[in-house]
């Protein structure tokens, strides 16, 4: 290989792309070029680490004190960085294919450490950041906009504007009055925030008083923005002080409040305009033309590099509109308040992003016929199903009387999951369980929820550590079934490193009487409750987000492509960032899934 081509080699592997060509030149010329036959050792657990490896063809097998695989390097793969800079190799490096690598001494090594920060900051990154690292450089080049647009050039909306003295009644009247879920305090502090869900929590736990100052139960202070700002420094306070809505300010003073909604149906291509189409829709068929344009809304974010569950959420809002639009265009009016529309499975909790099928189910009052709705519902399938929405193949839909019950007629449904489990109704129950009212009386569902969450005490350990096994129904292809990523081979996505995740996390929200939907606000909650520790919530988190994001890659590409989109992904089509990310990922994945084995002790379970 000529020293240009060992250049060129070295530019094509991250992090050695952010070296000077000063740099690159000397450790070109110092690097060695060596060979090892298969089965030879290059490192042994315990001894003093002296060079880096970069593969360029063949194969290595790490291994840990009891021989056993825990990771596969390949082609462009390089190891081990942590041993140089720690001064001792904490695993075993066995050569499993004939191996050609570049060498690079301790010396040059750390020469380029400290020579470089960017390069020096990528190997000294915890497991979180260097997902997150990966995955902004697999982004396309159109966040660009995201860096330029201001503030001022979005929609943002007229605040609710009260003094700190105002009396709370007052002050929600107003809110109400002009449609919106806060409220905006003004006291010699600044500015202060009430939202709808600190009137709800006063009002659960009896400490609501109308009469009282609303300054009193302010939050202060409320985060704001210069509306000159840039509207991507927006979104970067929002996502990192995990709020919903920002203050717009002029000189100081309040003028607005932008939501997050706001900004990205902004980076969707004024997504909002979809949606203000859905809710002027009067027709079917116009609903129809309204909530087609999901797809391109969903390529655009993708390519600005939003995170696939952020994407998801939106098109969550888009969805929900659409089938609440549908049930008042289809249902009688004296009949929606009889019933409640639900949607549920990944629809439920948010995170379903391309149309799959159809996973919804009615719930109508007591005393109500049940039947009076079957026409309704028929019609509601067949519309969703020319909307773009597949039938469900196990025809857990609205037009299968099995998911069309009265709310008596679902706790009992619930008690028989419950005392006659069985593969059937464990699925059943898991799809139930993340069900959301998006039409209708939503109480009723809030009725059988605190039904089923009234099943669950002590006595039910055992239901919850079976349910919780299923946690552990597919292969997660660590270790040496991670051979599976490195040839012309394939992984199903979801069953290998998503649906363990939801799983897992689903039936901690069970046991923990957690309400929350979506996957990533329940491990926030179980975090918040201590019941996983925070470093390793955010580890899980970033590998929920890297998966959901890969997976979203290749359906969109099975789409432009013309084919069905699945969650299968071909070793061939990844490149070595993604190859990266997925294997960090499904290794947090697979130590999550020794977490719920050890708490439901699941090895004491029948097999």
């Amino acid at each position: 290989m000529s020293f240009n081509d060992q250049k060129a080699f070295l530019r094509s592997i991250h992090p050695f792309d952010e070296l000077s060509d000063e740099l690159l030149d000397e450790l070109a010329k110092k690097i060695d070029i060596a060979f090892y036959p298969a089965e030879s050792s290059l490192t042994v657990c315990g001894e003093e680490a002296a060079r880096f490896y970069i593969v360029i063809k063949g194969e290595v097998k790490v291994l840990d004190e009891n021989d056993a695989v825990v990771r596969i390097y390949r082609e462009k793969d390089s190891f081990d960085a942590d041993a140089l800079l720690e001064g001792r190799c904490d695993w075993h490096y066995v050569v499993s294919e004939d191996l050609i690598c570049y060498e690079i001494d301790r010396e040059s090594f750390m020469k380029l450490f400290k020579g470089c920060e960017k390069f020096r900051r990528f190997y000294l990154m915890d497991i979180v950041e260097r997902i997150e690292h990966l995955k902004r450089r697999e982004l396309d080049s159109g966040m660009g906009d995201w860096m330029t647009v201001k503030v001022s050039e979005s929609y943002w909306h007229p605040p609710c504007l009260v003094s700190t003295q105002t009396p709370l009644a007052e002050a929600a009247g107003r809110s109400m009055e002009m449609g919106r879920s806060e409220i905006i305090v003004e006291g010699e502090e600044g500015y202060g925030i009430v939202a709808d869900s600190d009137i709800k929590r006063m009002l659960a736990e009896g400490t609501l008083d109308p009469k009282a100052a609303v300054g009193a139960v302010a939050h202060f202070p409320m985060l704001t923005i210069d509306k000159e700002d840039f509207l991507f420094n927006a979104y970067l306070t929002l996502i990192r002080e995990n709020i919903k809505r920002l203050g717009v300010t002029e000189k100081g003073k309040l003028i607005g409040v932008l939501e997050q909604i706001d900004i990205l149906s902004y980076f969707a291509n004024h997504s909002h305009l979809i949606t203000v189409k859905i809710e002027r829709a009067r027709s079917v068929e116009e609903l129809k033309e309204a909530s087609l344009g999901y797809l391109t809304i969903v390529r655009r974010l993708y390519a600005q590099g939003l995170k696939a569950r952020y994407i998801a959420k939106l098109i969550s809002e888009i969805n929900h509109k659409v089938f609440a639009r549908l049930f008042e265009m289809i249902v009688p009016e004296e009949r929606r308040s009889e019933c409640a529309l639900l949607v549920m499975g990944s629809e439920g909790r948010g995170e379903q992003i391309i149309r799959t099928d159809q996973d919804n189910a009615l719930i109508v009052r007591d005393g109500i016929d049940v039947e009076l709705f079957v026409p309704y519902m028929e019609r509601i399938s067949e519309a969703l199903l020319e909307f773009g929405y597949p039938e469900c193949p196990g025809k857990i839909m609205v037009t299968n009387p099995y998911w069309r019950r009265s709310v008596g007629e679902f706790k009992a449904e619930i008690d028989r999951w419950i005392d006659s489990p069985d593969e059937e109704s464990f699925m059943y129950f898991s799809i139930f369980f993340d069900a959301e009212a998006v039409a209708g009386d939503a109480e009723l569902l809030q009725e059988v929820k605190a039904y089923l969450f009234s099943r669950f005490d002590e006595r039910n350990d055992i239901y919850m550590a079976f349910f919780a096994r299923l946690t552990l129904l597919f292969e997660t292809p660590v270790g040496i079934w991670s051979s599976l990523l490195h040839r012309d081979r394939h992984v199903d996505i979801k069953k290998a490193g998503i649906f363990p995740v939801v799983q897992g996390v689903r039936s901690l929200a069970l046991k923990y009487r957690i309400e929350a939907l979506s996957t990533v606000e329940r491990i926030k909650e179980l975090t918040r409750r201590e019941i996983l520790q925070e470093s390793f919530a955010r580890e899980l988190i970033e590998a929920f987000d890297a998966l959901s994001y890969l997976r979203l890659g290749v359906q969109l590409k099975a789409i432009e492509e013309g084919k069905s989109p699945d969650n299968t992904i071909h070793s061939d089509d990844l490149s070595k960032i993604q190859r990266d990310l997925l294997r960090d990922s499904l290794e947090i994945v697979e130590r999550f899934k020794g977490f719920i084995s050890r708490h439901f002790e699941l090895d004491r379970l029948p097999s």
